[in-house]
């Protein structure tokens, strides 16, 4: 089969776009050293966009059109908008730290010690087949509380059960 003219330029051309979208979206939001809002990360493959408000997601679904869109169509798009201001670099241990940690940054809260944790976990312990206890507010702060969620008042906990969003807070 013969080669097509112009197909591997192209492909080439196509990933020094991508590629250049992300550097210019990273020294954008992380400065010109391209450095994690929240440690001194500086490893460009570790650094990663994040949606200060923790609205990723809808986001995405608004300027994309698919809120799993990630990657170079993401960059672009905010390339096109001028790097709107809600968004900031993260590394990915930062990124996912606030994830798994009701929006607070490990590194900006202190972790619970073993015994703290087994403590919290104890009140998770539901035995002789008395499952109706997981729906209960208490057990629901608990499980939060152990999964480093962040600390959950009865009132957010109902509002999460009848579908209303709600923002965790985090111990301070």
């Amino acid at each position: 089969m013969p080669r097509r003219k112009g197909f591997v330029d192209n492909k080439v051309g196509m990933l020094h776009r991508n590629f250049q979208d992300r550097v210019l979206a990273l020294a954008h939001y992380g400065g010109e050293n391209c450095k994690c809002y929240c440690c001194p990360e500086t490893e460009f493959s570790f650094l990663t966009i994040d949606h200060i408000e923790g609205e990723g997601n809808l986001s995405r679904k608004n300027l994309v059109g698919d809120k799993s869109a990630a990657g170079h169509h993401f960059y672009r798009k905010l390339k096109e908008l001028k790097f709107p201001v809600e968004y900031q670099v993260l590394c990915m241990n930062c990124q996912v730290g606030r994830r798994d940690n009701g929006g607070v940054c490990p590194h900006k809260k202190a972790a619970l010690t073993t015994q703290e944790r087994l403590e919290k976990f104890e009140v998770l312990r539901v035995g002789g087949g008395h499952y109706e206890l997981t729906n209960t507010t208490e057990y629901q702060a608990a499980l939060l509380a152990v999964k480093r969620k962040g600390d959950a008042r009865p009132e957010d906990l109902q509002k999460r059960k009848s579908g209303q969003k709600i923002k965790i807070r985090a111990k301070a």
